[in-house]
């Protein structure tokens, strides 16, 4: 095989992708083997996904049994990033390894960008036939009809124009007085008279926002606010926007519960979306940065430092405001994205609270937020990247909830200069 040849060839994400079996099992192999977990995925006749886990630890079935939930939260979000047309019902099945026997099984749903897009191309009709050619020549003459009655439209139009400029024309000079040889004489100030002050310019005020985070957090990584007198008050973030619909949805609903919250923004989404960023960002809100594609693999140094600068430049270029917060797609911190942020300055937010709205019932989601929230912590939502019914049904009931709790709602700006004016900065720096 030649190096052309070999570049050709697809790569093992491309066509874990794709929703080859395969290509998913040596990915998702290659996340779970350093847990002793190993995974073989297959595709059933009835297009649901396979995947069986296998455990290697026989003397810790409890422990295995204890970890399902995290495991499917797991693969489920692993296979969400993925972004396939061909995932989109997947059966998770666990046994111990060398034991054909069940230790559990669940069947979950996941809805990429990529699978409602197949579902619209599906439900959309098909390419009619061409028009017979009678309707055709019919059409040809219409339109021909109408090009020459715009022409002539036209043409008369100038034409009136014209007349009326030359009749203004000649109404001026009938009417004009001759113009004065001498000029008229001018009138010497009086010398009590001062003059007048000259009104100095107004003082010009910077042109953008900034959403900036307290010296001792730059470069950080924040799961909550943790000073030691923190109040009852906690940060809703909403990641993978703007989205059409669901985003505007979420800003009703915080503007009927008068709440801001920070909406961590992906590049490729505010290029399609760029009104419903703007939108955003008028309602009060703080941004953050979420990259430009939303890659969660591991990135060269040139790569990482592309997809946070390409979005800070378009967050800026859309709404005008410049942001020092950055979360890294997938809370994954050994990508390379985290080490570049960190180096500019930005405070690398993580969370406290995970709804996992990405892939849990709307029950089960008021759940996983109620139970988990404290003082000073950081909730995960999404507002983008697939459906989001879930989350807009959840929202208002978990913010009624927690008001109820005495919890009051800032953005993550706000979270951290309260744990900023209770922390010194030469204890955050020796931590």
């Amino acid at each position: 095989m030649t190096y052309t040849e070999s570049l050709a060839q697809p790569s093992l994400l491309d066509l874990a992708k794709e929703g080859h079996p395969q290509a998913i099992t040596y990915w998702m192999n290659s996340l779970l083997a350093p847990q002793g977990v190993s995974v073989q995925v297959n595709q059933s006749p009835d297009r649901w996904l396979n995947v069986q886990v296998n455990f290697h630890h026989p003397k810790r079935k409890d422990q295995c049994l204890n970890l399902q939930q995290r495991l499917v939260r797991f693969v489920c979000y692993r296979l969400w990033t993925l972004n396939s047309a061909s995932i989109h019902q997947v059966r998770i099945i666990a046994r111990q390894a060398g034991d054909r026997r069940i230790l559990w099984k669940q069947a979950v749903r996941i809805t990429t960008p990529a699978t409602q897009q197949s579902s619209v191309l599906a439900l959309s009709p098909s390419i009619s036939t061409p028009a017979p050619l009678t309707f055709r020549l019919m059409r040809i003459l219409f339109i021909s009809r109408l090009t020459a009655v715009s022409v002539i439209l036209s043409c008369w139009w100038f034409y009136a124009q014209l007349i009326n400029a030359h009749w203004i024309h000649q109404n001026r000079l009938a009417t004009s007085t001759p113009i004065p040889l001498d000029p008229p004489p001018t009138i010497a100030p009086s010398p009590e008279a001062s003059p007048s002050p000259v009104p100095l310019p107004p003082k010009l005020q910077p042109s953008f926002k900034m959403v900036d985070v307290p010296e001792q957090f730059r470069g950080k990584v924040i799961n909550k606010a943790e000073a030691l007198a923190m109040p009852k008050v906690v940060a809703l973030t909403f990641d993978d926007g703007p989205w059409p619909n669901t985003t505007e949805q979420v800003l009703d609903i915080l503007k009927e519960h008068e709440i801001k919250a920070t909406f961590f923004f992906v590049g490729q989404h505010m290029k399609t979306y760029p009104k419903i960023a703007k939108k955003v960002a008028d309602a009060g809100h703080a941004l953050g940065n979420h990259t430009e594609h939303h890659y969660t693999h591991t990135l060269d140094p040139q790569t990482a430092a592309q997809e946070i600068e390409s979005t800070s430049k378009l967050i800026f270029e859309t709404t005008g405001i410049k942001t020092k917060l950055f979360r890294p797609p997938g809370g994954n911190l050994e990508s390379g994205l985290a080490d570049y942020a960190a180096s500019k300055g930005y405070g690398i937010m993580m969370w406290s609270s995970d709804s996992e709205d990405y892939y849990v019932s709307t029950p089960v989601l008021i759940d996983n937020v109620l139970k988990s929230v404290t003082p000073g912590g950081i909730v995960l939502f999404h507002d983008g990247g697939g459906d989001r019914r879930n989350t807009i049904e959840a929202l208002p009931q978990i913010i009624t909830t927690l008001k109820e709790q005495g919890y009051r709602f800032v953005t993550v700006p706000e979270l951290l200069e309260i744990e900023a004016k209770q922390t010194p900065l030469n204890q955050t720096e020796e931590e």
